[in-house]
């Protein structure tokens, strides 16, 4: 066994104990809201055979697509308590960080497949959206698919895998409607890679993906055709939002500005915030500043060289999607922090495969994503330490414990409720 395959394997090993530690202490600090609700009842019904043609209604009030229902529907039947599916969901977070982590370490090198475990693995966001159950919260395992497949259709032009990256796409889609600009994206990074294929095919994937939407289509424009219509217009109304929720999605900063009826506990007005918001606003400035310029590297190689290799093409397509959520603020559209899930794997794949075509500078580079990755993973585990510490009556994992608590301090009034 190679020194590089044992290192690995000590990695992973730390990699799987750091994030379950983690997800230990921040699942039970987890509440369970109107989503999770409509969610479960709706895997119910699935599961009795009703086979819905969509799920609850988005805050919009548009209803949400099927897709997402369907997939964990069979995971309900094991796993039925809230809880189960909370830490399944934590589960599938890890599991795709490891994924791209072993791809990177068998396709290029083991410092990038060890940066990337790392990045991902402190990730402010990503790791908090991996604490419960919802819809977008498992874009980010369907992300790394879709990686999976375009990379092996880049290699191989295999139409097969264009098809499964298309349907990977829409199955996001159907998870996170925003994440519509995957597909004008996926269409201009392989126009731009002069890999597009033949019409034929492009004709077929047009019907697989009308086949996939069809049920939502029938049931909002046929079956209950007012059912469609969103109660608030959200275009032409944010320009600056979406600059704001893409920086706070990158750097974690709104995590420590939560607002919310049931919010007014917990790390979100602790003293500490007033070292770690600062901190992690010069992070994320940091990181800013590195997506762009990798972006720039990539784009300006793209324009002086006809081919690139497969690498710096997987490069084009990941700096691509990044730059289309600059669309958002061309249409105003309103946004939040879990609408850029799509970019959990994105960034850190930008940064960690272009450190490898930055020779020149790599070793600055690694200053300074080692900056932001000791900035959010130290948020990110004092968070989830100090949300474990201080419980809420709302908390999934602490609802018994109150609940005992009430009953043995308070047996009268127990028994009265």
């Amino acid at each position: 066994m190679s020194k590089q395959l044992i290192v690995l394997l000590l990695f992973l090993s730390f990699l799987i104990i750091a994030t379950s530690y983690y997800y230990y202490w921040t699942v039970p600090a987890n509440s369970i809201w109107y989503d999770q609700r409509a969610a479960i009842e709706v895997f119910q019904k699935t599961i009795d055979g009703q086979f819905p043609l969509v799920g609850y209604n988005h805050s919009i009030g548009i209803p949400s697509f099927a897709a997402f229902y369907y997939i964990i529907s069979p995971v309900y039947l094991f796993l039925n308590e809230p809880i189960q599916l909370y830490y399944f969901t934590a589960f599938i977070n890890v599991v795709s960080i490891l994924i791209l982590t072993i791809l990177l370490y068998l396709r290029l090198n083991s410092f990038s497949a060890i940066l990337f475990g790392v990045y991902s693995a402190t990730h402010i966001w990503g790791l908090y959206y991996g604490s419960f159950l919802w819809n977008p919260n498992f874009i980010p395992f369907f992300m790394v698919l879709f990686y999976l497949s375009l990379f092996a259709y880049l290699k191989d032009k295999n139409v097969l895998h264009f098809h499964l990256a298309g349907i990977l796409i829409n199955i996001i889609v159907q998870m996170s409607p925003q994440a519509i600009i995957l597909v004008p994206s996926f269409v201009l990074s392989l126009f731009l890679l002069r890999k597009v294929p033949n019409l034929l095919n492009q004709i077929f994937h047009i019907l697989i993906h009308f086949v996939l939407v069809f049920p939502w289509i029938y049931h909002t424009r046929i079956a209950l055709p007012n059912s469609s219509e969103p109660t608030h217009s959200t275009l032409f109304k944010n320009f600056l939002t979406p600059l704001l929720e893409y920086t706070n999605y990158l750097g974690g900063w709104g995590l420590t500005r939560e607002w919310g009826k049931y919010l007014d506990y917990g790390t979100v007005y602790s003293k500490e915030n007033t070292f770690w918001n600062p901190l992690l606003q010069i992070s994320t400035i940091v990181l800013l500043c590195l997506v762009i310029w990798t972006s720039i590297t990539i784009f300006k190689e793209r324009y002086l060289k006809k081919n690139l290799n497969q690498w710096q093409e997987i490069l084009l397509c990941l700096a691509i999607i990044n730059l289309s959520t600059f669309f958002y603020v061309i249409l105003g559209m309103w946004m939040a922090a879990h609408h850029y899930q799509f970019l959990s794997p994105t960034v850190a794949l930008l940064l960690v495969i272009g450190l490898n075509f930055q020779k020149k500078y790599s070793k600055f580079i690694i200053i300074l994503i080692s900056f932001i990755i000791f900035s959010q993973g130290t948020y990110s585990y004092w968070r989830a330490y100090s949300e474990s510490i201080r419980p809420y009556i709302t908390d999934i994992g602490y609802q018994e414990i109150f609940s005992d608590y009430v009953k043995n301090q308070c047996p009268n009034s127990a028994k009265d409720t």
